[in-house]
């Protein structure tokens, strides 16, 4: 079907949103307690994932070497 079936004008055509189902202004203004924020994960998981000390510790030795084999190119 094209936009012309219904009539729609190009730029009032959402059906092709690419955030449809992101949650977007999910969280307004930020929030004050941890509570509040525990809430909000528990409707839309978001954030970086929590990661161990040795998980961490591996992360950045990773990008040490990838800092410095990119250096040497």
């Amino acid at each position: 079907m094209k936009d012309e079936d219904y009539n729609i004008p190009e730029d009032q055509d959402y059906t092709s949103a690419v955030s449809a189902y992101d949650c977007t202004g999910l969280i307004p203004a930020g929030t004050v307690h941890e509570k509040e924020l525990e809430a909000y994960k528990e409707l839309y998981p978001f954030g970086a994932p929590d990661m161990s000390s040795q998980e961490i510790a591996q992360m950045r030795e990773k990008n040490k070497k990838d800092a410095s084999d990119s250096a040497k190119q």
